[in-house]
């Protein structure tokens, strides 16, 4: 990350009046229903789509229907998938002959699993990418799963945040957030460790091919018929919604395999260091490690607002994650003011930080080594006040339904006093349990 850095400026994050995008903050489940099917429905020449998972279920039928009925109306449609976590096996298999045997469908796995490789395991890829005709991208910690898009009142819901770019007309000599995403999905779709899986397909496997098609139009159909109010005129909904930027920049981290340079890591962390009031930060769990800290200036962060928004126990579905930070806890309190953990219902997985009052970041990135040494991760950096004020805000919604860590700098004694979540003793057992082996396997937290 050295080399990284010293050919990089923080500066370059900031721009100077109207740049090229407008940026919209999607935080609730209906509107990114409506964002997504709106936008798939839309789309005239080309959808790009690249995500760690998909999970069997409504979620998954009617997103994949999307893809294939727009497919069929001559959009030209690829799909990268994590090639560990895709969720393409079991009953689930005969979806990669529906979407090989799709004349306008290509899909493809990011490192594929090989028993025989094992160095190549924790190449993952986890980033929650969406572009529509090179106009429109949606950068999120969204899996394809049926938590992702619950009500808010589900007992299993997983609240996430997304944010779609769009590009403008106006300042064309500036490259479009859009553009970037486009570009960076083009070098995982193109580099050596993207796999296109060939499978021979006989008559049988085209039968199967065929009636999973069927199938997923069919899901569409229904979905389409019972919620007709998720069908919404999305270009629409996001000339409305979307606020203007100065400047949008994606920052990835390398790719390779292996113990990666913290690209993504390194430029929060610098951000962090031109902070002169307040950094708000979201993380599903925050698990630092030593070799994590080293770029962390602990100094420049003295005499700021810190804040910190992560699950709890009670909350977290991500037991070893959680386990990770409940054993690290008492070194997050030495550089944070304030922790605050969220009680539910359903877990944050919402991924986001906020810079004084102007610069923001939104993408899959978790505080963890994982994201910060082992996976590909994407951050968009947002330089809009406008951006910024709705972002804290939203995160600041989150937090009325957290209990602060409490801590001798900590003002709110109401919310300090929340009743503690109940953890069920099964969970309270196996969280225990992993807390003492954490030390050994931090970095794959």
């Amino acid at each position: 990350a050295d080399s990284y850095l010293a050919n990089t400026n923080v500066d370059r994050f900031w721009g100077e009046g109207l740049g090229r995008d407008r940026v919209a903050l999607i935080e609730e489940w209906d509107e990114t229903v409506g964002v997504r099917l709106g936008l798939m429905s839309q789309a005239q020449h080309s959808i790009d789509a690249a995500y760690h998972s998909l999970h069997s279920g409504l979620a998954a039928d009617v997103f994949l229907g999307s893809l294939l009925e727009a497919a069929d109306r001559g959009v030209q449609v690829r799909i990268l998938m994590d090639g560990v976590f895709h969720g393409l096996y079991g009953r689930m298999w005969d979806v990669r002959y529906a979407l090989q045997t799709h004349p306008n469908v290509d899909f493809r796995f990011y490192e594929p699993l090989d028993p025989l490789r094992p160095w190549t395991w924790q190449n993952l890829l986890h980033d929650k990418l969406l572009i529509v005709d090179d106009k429109v991208g949606i950068i999120s910690g969204r899996n394809i799963s049926n938590r992702f898009y619950m009500p808010n009142s589900a007992k299993d819901a997983v609240f996430d945040r997304d944010v779609a770019i769009i590009q403008c007309d106006h300042n064309p000599g500036e490259q479009s957030g859009v553009t970037q995403i486009k570009e960076y999905f083009d070098m995982l779709w193109t580099h050596p460790y993207t796999v296109n899986p060939v499978y021979k397909i006989g008559r049988k496997k085209n039968q199967r091919a065929e009636s999973r098609r069927e199938y997923f139009a069919h899901q569409l159909n229904l979905f389409r018929q019972e919620y007709r109010e998720y069908f919404f005129d999305a270009e629409a909904w996001l000339r409305e919604k979307s606020v203007p930027t100065s400047k949008v920049t994606l920052i990835y981290n390398p790719i390779q395999r292996g113990n990666k340079a913290p690209w993504v890591w390194a430029e929060l962390t610098r951000l962090a260091k031109q902070v002169e009031v307040s950094l708000l930060v979201q993380s599903p769990y925050i698990v630092p490690t030593q070799a994590m800290l080293k770029y962390l200036d602990k100094e420049s962060l003295e005499n700021k607002d810190l804040f910190l928004l992560t699950n709890s126990v009670a909350a977290s579905p991500n037991l070893s994650a959680i386990a990770g930070y409940e054993q690290k806890r008492e070194l997050v309190e030495n550089w944070a003011a304030q922790i605050w953990e969220y009680s539910g219902p359903g877990s944050l997985h919402g991924k986001a930080l906020v810079f004084d009052h102007d610069i923001s970041a939104v993408g899959s990135f978790n505080i963890d080594a994982r994201s910060s040494f082992l996976s590909t991760e994407t951050m968009l950096i947002i330089h809009s006040e406008e951006f910024n004020a709705l972002l804290r805000q939203a995160i600041k919604a989150k937090m009325e339904q957290s209990r602060p860590v409490v801590s001798t700098e900590l003002d709110d004694w109401e919310a300090a006093n929340k009743a503690v979540p109940t953890i069920p003793w099964p969970k309270r057992t196996v969280v225990s349990f992993l807390k003492i082996f954490v030390e050994t396997f931090d970095f794959l937290l």
